[in-house]
């Protein structure tokens, strides 16, 4: 795991050595005698193969199937042999070799000796035992034990991410895990079921069980893979519009990192940013809608011409409106030409009234616009397209978002 700043590198310390010591502690407890040893053998093996079965998230971290595994030996074997077959989740970073990165597999181990021992004390301190027969089962416990490792779990990993994007641990889970919540829900009985059949029937009955986890894992890649055309789909149709012109070519593709930059750097959440990234991609998809005429003309545009140009707003955010996941994006689109003086278009609007995302990729369009070369004229200096944004910075365009662009470029430039 790469620590970016000093924030990251003492969380990371600080959920690795508190995890170790649980981890420790609880050894210190165990009854080391070959029954021990064979529940962890088996149970460790079957979150190895679990843990190996991974699927990435948006934002860093992944989804496993080792959860109900994790959670059947707690409720069969109690927190000792539960730590233990949880730290194995970790190990799977060694099937990299030499890439392998130990500080990752020593936080995931703290990180889950700590999710682990959060849930069985939640579990004992509601009435849970050691798990025999149904008639042992309780089921408050049970699900209250499933929620705080999922909770604790979900949390430790969501904050070394927002530590890294610079956000807040709660902003991370929420486009990051959240949707994982139902799913670890259906996962809490498979989990006791598993438990109930190694104690009424064998391990090799449970072994079938996994058959279930494997169909998670699929519906798991499904949605992230729809997720993924989602975002092929918006670039395709920037794509689209970006083929009509040689001079607008990567346009969306730069539009999309500056405006995501400078949303971040203004402290909005990732819904937010992720929304101002798909409008600054597809802002001028209502270029379909215009003439090539007009669009590659190279001398002065006429009256009803200029009209025609004006029109690719409205026209962008009526075609992405259409799309129900995109209908944020479409305000923002449709009011991207809008200045903050009240003299842009289409319905004039001045000030906060605009919305801010329209007036982020409103500075990060003319920028681009001024630094690529048109039919009609060269390619501006960066110093002379900065100028320009600071020269109209209140007029045209948000003074706070020019202030953002600019500390954006900053960085870039160190």
């Amino acid at each position: 795991m790469k620590a970016i700043n000093k924030k990251v590198e003492i969380y990371v310390y600080f959920v690795t050595i508190a995890g170790l010591i649980l981890f420790f502690t609880w050894t210190l407890q165990a009854d080391l005698n070959w029954e021990t040893w064979k529940n962890f053998i088996f149970w460790g093996s079957l979150v190895l193969i679990a843990e190996l079965f991974s699927v990435s998230l948006p934002y860093g971290g992944y989804v496993t199937l080792g959860f109900p595994i994790i959670y059947a030996t707690l409720l069969t074997q109690g927190p000792v042999v539960g730590v233990w077959v949880a730290s194995c989740g970790s190990l799977t970073e060694l099937k990299k070799g030499k890439n392998a990165d130990i500080i990752k597999i020593l936080f995931n181990c703290g990180q889950f000796a700590i999710s682990t021992s959060g849930a069985w004390l939640v579990y004992t301190h509601t009435g849970g035992v050691i798990i025999k027969n149904v008639a042992s089962a309780n089921i408050m416990s049970l699900g209250l034990a499933a929620l705080a490792y999922f909770v604790l779990n979900s949390f430790l990993v969501s904050t070394v991410l927002a530590l890294q994007r610079n956000t807040s641990a709660f902003d991370m889970w929420s486009h990051n895990f959240r949707w994982a919540v139902p799913n670890y829900l259906a996962q809490t009985p498979l989990g006791f079921l598993m438990a109930l059949i190694y104690r009424l029937i064998s391990w090799w009955a449970v072994v079938f069980m996994m058959f279930p986890l494997f169909i998670a894992y699929r519906v798991y890649r499904l949605y992230m893979e729809m997720r993924k055309e989602h975002l092929n789909i918006i670039q395709a149709l920037a794509a689209a519009v970006e083929a009509r012109d040689p001079y607008t070519e990567k346009h969306s593709e730069r539009m999309a990192r500056y405006a995501m930059a400078i949303a971040r750097e203004l402290g909005l959440s990732i819904y937010s940013a992720e929304i101002i990234r798909y409008a600054a991609i597809l802002h001028d998809i209502g270029k379909i809608g215009v003439s090539d005429r007009i669009l590659s003309k190279s001398n002065s545009l006429t009256k009803e011409e200029w009209d025609q140009i004006k029109k690719h707003s409205i026209i962008g955010a009526e075609i992405i409106g259409q799309i129900n996941s995109f209908v944020d994006a479409s305000k923002l689109i449709y009011h991207h030409h809008e200045r903050y003086n009240g003299k842009g278009y289409p319905d004039g609007l001045r000030g906060e009234n605009i919305p801010l995302g329209s007036r982020i990729i409103a500075v990060v369009d003319a920028y681009d616009a001024m630094t690529s070369r048109r039919p009609y004229r060269e390619a501006l200096s960066e110093e002379e397209a900065i100028a320009e944004l600071k020269k109209c910075a209140g007029t045209q365009f948000d003074k706070k978002v020019v202030e953002a662009f600019l500390r954006v470029l900053e960085r870039d430039a160190t």
